[in-house]
């Protein structure tokens, strides 16, 4: 809310206020260029990673599958001798 009266009050946001266009103007083409200097994966570096994390995930469910798995039969076995 604070924000809100400061950009009122500076006039920031009145109807045809040119300097927040060129604000938002300037935003997108400074974002453009760090677009530019991001150094985007491989095709073979983007599947090689999909397989990493699909095999970590798959092992991580089977680990906590067996744990859930013992937990569950240690208890029934205690529980309902």
């Amino acid at each position: 809310m604070l924000q809100w009266a400061y950009y009122k009050a500076r006039g920031l946001f009145k109807i045809g206020n040119k300097h927040m266009f060129e604000q938002i103007k300037q935003y997108f083409k400074e974002v453009r260029v760090e677009m530019a200097k991001v150094k985007w994966p491989t095709k073979s570096d983007t599947i090689n990673y999909t397989i990493v994390v699909i095999g970590v995930s798959l092992a991580v469910a089977a680990f906590l599958g067996a744990l859930d798995f013992i937990f569950t039969t240690g208890f029934n076995f205690f529980l309902f001798k």
